[in-house]
């Protein structure tokens, strides 16, 4: 991998041969569709023959700002992402300097390490200056020649030189080519290696050959003609900061290992070195080398983060060799696989990077790679029990990191036992709490976080409220947040609003908010409009929540889509849930599947719980929305099991929900069994459905003495089922009074049933108002009877707008009316449409209009046929 040391006379031509001056032409030929024509047998027909094609058409180069992949000129690629094969250009502390240098007639040359970024910083000052300019980037010396002739036709010229030695190289470009340029006010934009920088500076003059002694001093000489500008390998910290700011995760990765390796050398190397790690495991290649590597990797991957011993890696790599094939590969020596994988691609890059006394570490870039692969192996146990020896003298807490990361909690809690007999402070407590808390092992963790909080560690208390939140035990959560502020932790703060928000006791929320917010926590500003949702300061909240837009775009999209919720602007609240979703929101997916199940669009309310499920397979409120969400769409056997499923993972409010769909289904004693059994797990709704049931099979005396404790302690909704029991017993002065009395607390549903009763003593005038204030509150039935009445008054459009409304809000009944009103006006095509949509959402009136429109239509069209033609 190693380049030889430089001599101009390593790339030196034989005499030329017909045959090799044919064969670059012919490539030329191909490449470029110019043709070329040789006549005779000296090597320099190779020169002619090109000269002669590439002045038939100056246009043929391209302008600088035409020529924008950097690759192109010599760029090495960095790590292939979105099909870009190079990073946006960081600002280099020199460029400043070279744009000023950069003038017609210049002469600039940049010198630096490999991969220290001298051909990009160079693209970039062309692509800024000299975007009109030609760009002619020779093959060789000899073409550089060309440059001259080039000129007579515009001088805007740009001579690209990368790498400089190879043109040094026989056929040398000349002191007077370099001139020429200058004269006639080209550019000349060069780079070269230190490396070779140097050792042409130092050379002396005293070669055995004369021929080498005169490329050296040409060598010489043109590099006297350039402006010299150097670059380090390793970037200064006003470079770093400038590639802070940039997006790109390729820069990011190549940051974080600054402090060893020059950020565009890591861009450079990495891939290059990778596809050369991949190569070797080919039998006859590299296999023991690859082996040692990928032990490396793992040692790497495992947390160990300081060199490793060759002993660990030699004893390692073998269960990697096996893995690939054995001793099938032809594996080379030992000797001979070290000294390949540490043989440097760049700089101070190569696959094992060599540290002190037989130590290695592999190369970061493979590191991360194999780390980021799609196709991820699990680190063996050989490595893991090498790692977990107890011999080594290192931070058992970063492997137990590790270990977590890769799921391996069994290793990580031996991990961080070891580094426990060296810790004082609780830290490898805490961290194996916080493995357990991640994965799910509640009791673990519990065990941990109180081992770390009894040793000191604050932040052991802070988790344990959080955990005790997660467990639905606000007691206890509240109870270790508030140990954790009096120590000093004031994030606990935040945990305390949360908890004391979720329990309604706003003031003390509000309390514990206000402290957070003088003490700087900016999550404290989205916990102020949740304070204010929750008093009812629904324009406070609003404002609030767009102010934290920037800082926490995730929660502030939620809050503003319960604003719009609470204000039941269901349409505008979904785009800010589906933000909130993006943001890895589930909850998001709830409020939106509500949404949509208020906008009656059902089957899309019913695909996002499902999708929830997805997410959360043991959350029983998940299945409680699902069934909610079934039973309004008359789904009734799937609603049932969504509902079971729900009791089965403990939502008891499920069950009066399930006695409710079945008490409509008529499945009264397995409706009442339920209804009791919600009774005994204290849900006070249970007793309203019950009452209902009652009423519902004729045990008149129970539903009223159920429905009087109601009234007694307050629920409005007994006062519409109170009036339904008198109207059903005949008694409908009293049936009026209790509907108006629940039409007086607000519930528009009594004022429906108002309406019927006041429809059917022939008082349609009466009824009129009730079903208009049900009708602007979204009641489908109100709609319905509007409608019903308005066609007796024989107002048609307006009744067929209100049917059409009517089957909008899901009373599908409207269908079959509408049908038949365009049926009475001879419009059968818009008769059939609406009773066939009726038909398909299961109205039976609508069924049978259907069939004897069609009758109808088939009866017409066998009179047609049978009318006698004229002739």
């Amino acid at each position: 991998m190693n380049d030889r040391p430089f001599s101009p006379l390593n790339a030196t031509h034989t005499a030329g041969s017909v045959a090799h001056a044919h064969d670059h032409a012919t490539t030329f030929q191909q490449e470029h569709g110019v043709q070329i024509y040789l006549g005779g047998t000296q090597g320099d027909n190779l020169g002619t023959a090109i000269t002669t094609a590439r002045l038939a058409s100056l246009n043929f180069w391209p302008l600088v700002s035409e020529n924008a992949d950097p690759v192109k000129w010599g760029v090495h690629p960095a790590p292939t992402r979105e099909d870009s094969r190079h990073v946006d250009y960081v600002g280099r502390d020199v460029d400043e300097n070279i744009v000023q240098a950069i003038k017609p007639g210049c002469f600039l040359l940049l010198v630096g390490d490999s991969t220290a970024g001298k051909s990009r910083t160079a693209f970039e000052a062309a692509q800024r200056l000299l975007g009109d300019y030609r760009v002619f980037m020779p093959f060789d010396g000899s073409e550089t020649a060309i440059a001259s002739e080039l000129m007579k036709h515009d001088a805007r010229l740009l001579l690209w030189l990368d790498d400089l030695d190879v043109f040094l190289a026989p056929p040398a470009v000349s002191v007077r080519t370099i001139d020429e340029i200058a004269e006639k006010n080209g550019v000349v934009l060069a780079t070269i290696r230190a490396e070779r920088y140097n050792e042409l500076s130092l050379r002396e003059d005293r070669s055995a050959f004369n021929a080498e002694r005169l490329l050296v001093r040409n060598a010489r000489q043109i590099m006297s003609r350039a402006s010299k500008f150097f670059l380090d390998r390793r970037w200064s910290a006003e470079e770093i900061d400038r590639a802070q700011t940039s997006s790109d995760p390729r820069m990011a990765d190549a940051l974080s290992h600054a402090d060893e390796y020059g950020v565009a050398e890591y861009l450079a190397a990495g891939p290059q070195l990778y596809e050369e790690w991949r190569n070797a495991w080919a039998p006859g290649g590299h296999p023991r080398a690859a082996a040692l590597v990928a032990s490396a990797i793992d040692f790497k991957r495992a947390g160990i983060s300081r060199p490793v011993g060759v002993g660990e890696l030699l004893k390692a790599h073998e269960y990697y060799l096996e893995q690939n094939g054995g001793i099938r590969l032809r594996p080379e020596p030992f000797e001979q696989a070290i000294s390949w994988a540490t043989d440097p691609l760049h700089a101070t890059t190569s696959l094992l990077v060599p540290y002190e006394a037989g130590t290695y570490k592999a190369f970061d870039y493979l590191v991360d790679k194999v780390a980021n692969s799609e196709t991820l192996k699990e680190i063996p146990d050989i490595i893991w029990d090498e790692v977990l020896s107890g011999k080594w003298d290192f931070d058992f807490h970063t492997v137990g990191e590790y270990a977590a990361k890769t799921g391996r909690t069994d290793l990580a809690e031996k991990a961080y036992r070891i580094a426990e007999d060296s810790d004082s402070e609780g830290r490898g407590a805490f961290r194996l709490g916080h493995v357990f808390d991640t994965a799910g092992e509640y009791d673990q963790a519990e065990a941990w976080y109180e081992r770390s909080a009894n040793s000191g560690n604050v932040r052991a208390l802070v988790n344990l409220g959080y955990l005790y939140m997660r467990k639905n035990d606000s007691a206890q959560a509240e109870k270790f947040l508030q140990a954790a502020v009096q120590k000093g932790e004031e994030k606990a703060a935040l945990g305390l609003t949360v908890i004391l928000l979720h329990q309604n006791r706003i003031d003390e929320a509000d309390t514990w908010c206000l402290f957070a917010e003088e003490k700087g926590l900016k999550p404290a500003k989205i916990l102020r409009a949740d304070i204010c949702m929750a008093k009812g300061n629904i324009d406070q909240a609003e404002k609030a929540y767009q102010e934290s837009m920037a800082t926490f775009p995730g929660r502030a999209a939620a809050g503003l889509g319960l604003v719009h919720l609470h204000r039941k602007e269901f349409s505008q609240a979904i785009p800010h849930f589906q933000v909130a979703a993006h943001k890895n929101d589930h909850n998001a997916l709830r409020s939106m599947a509500y949404c949509y199940s208020e906008l009656r669009n059902h089957d899309k309310a019913q695909e996002l719980s499902r999708q929830y499920i997805k997410e959360h397979p043991d959350h029983a409120v998940a299945y409680f929305d699902l069934g909610l969400y079934l039973s309004r769409a008359n789904n009734v056997s799937e609603a049932e099991s969504a509902y079971r499923k729900a009791i089965e993972l403990g939502d008891n409010r499920a069950i009066t929900n399930l006695a409710n769909l079945l008490s409509n289904a008529e499945r009264y004693d397995e409706a009442e069994e339920l209804y009791l059994s919600a009774l005994e797990k204290q849900d006070g709704k249970a007793r309203s459905g019950l009452a209902h049931l009652y009423r519902l099979t004729g045990r008149f005396s129970a539903a009223i003495r159920m429905l009087r404790d109601l009234v007694r302690e307050g629920h409005q909704a007994a006062y519409k089922e109170m009036g339904r029991v008198q109207e059903d017993l005949g008694r409908t002065n009293l049936a009026i009074l209790w509907l108006q009395k629940a039409v007086d607390l607000g519930d528009k549903s009594a004022g429906v049933r108002l309406g019927y009763i006041y429809e059917r003593r022939g008082e349609p005038k009466k009824a009129t108002p009730y079903y208009r204030v049900a009708a602007e509150d979204g009641d489908g039935h109100a709609y319905l009877h509007l409608a019903m009445i308005f066609e007796y008054r024989g107002e048609i459009e307006k009744a067929k707008d209100l049917y059409r409304a009517a089957f909008a809000h899901d009373e599908f009944e409207a269908a079959a009316r509408l049908g038949r009103l365009y049926w009475l006006e001879g419009n059968l095509s818009q008769s059939e449409e609406w009773c066939r949509k009726g038909a398909e959402k299961g109205d039976g009136e609508a069924k049978r209009y259907l069939e004897f429109l069609q009758e109808c239509l088939i009866e017409s069209n066998d009179k047609s046929d049978s009318t006698p033609k004229e002739a």
